[in-house]
């Protein structure tokens, strides 16, 4: 049986007291403090890990129901940090096929040459075969990560199943003040 959601993506119509019961325990585990926007000092070391904390971070502050919250957040680092990681995994590899294609290139032109050394041909033939075999090693390691990154997003509601068909409401948009509110306010 799959994990209970939490009581804002409920859409079950339950009991009031089975409601009232599920809001409680879940304020129970709700810490005082909610997640800055401000990117933790974690992602500082990852290029792109902040700019999307601040866009996941606003993301979920938009909605109405709280999804995430303070207890979530080094579930929410890793996540930032895998993504950042898979960027950079992607230029690697981006750059292993082009030096691929160049070794290939270069095997290709050495070995029209009628001359060549059989040794010679052979040593390129390694190079070509070491090149493709780094670029298979970093899908293998791309697709690992992109496993584990879908996990947390799972984890952490950004996926359409884990949402399963209920989408919490955006917040309603503020009422401006009124003069008098403003100067009671001290705005």
């Amino acid at each position: 049986m799959p994990a209970k959601k939490p009581v804002g993506l409920n859409k079950r119509h339950d009991l009031k007291t089975d409601l009232m019961q599920r809001a409680a325990g879940e304020a129970a585990l709700k810490p005082k403090v909610g997640l800055l926007l401000k990117a933790p000092g974690r992602l500082k070391s990852c290029k792109g890990a902040g700019a999307k904390w601040k866009r996941m971070i606003a993301m979920y502050r938009a909605l109405d129901a709280e999804i995430v919250n303070r207890l979530d957040q080094d579930l929410l680092v890793d996540c930032c940090i895998l993504d950042a990681q898979l960027e950079e995994m992607d230029q690697l590899r981006a750059a292993a096929v082009k030096n691929h294609t160049k070794a290939q290139a270069t095997l290709d032109r050495r070995a029209a040459k009628e001359d060549i050394d059989p040794k010679v041909l052979i040593h390129w033939q390694d190079s070509v075969n070491w090149t493709l075999d780094e670029i298979v090693k970093l899908d293998a390691r791309v697709d690992r990560k992109r496993s584990l990154l879908h996990t947390l997003r799972q984890s952490l509601y950004m996926t359409p199943r884990s949402r399963a068909g209920v989408s919490p409401p955006e917040k309603p948009p503020e009422e401006p003040k009124t003069e008098m509110a403003k100067i009671l306010d001290g705005d």
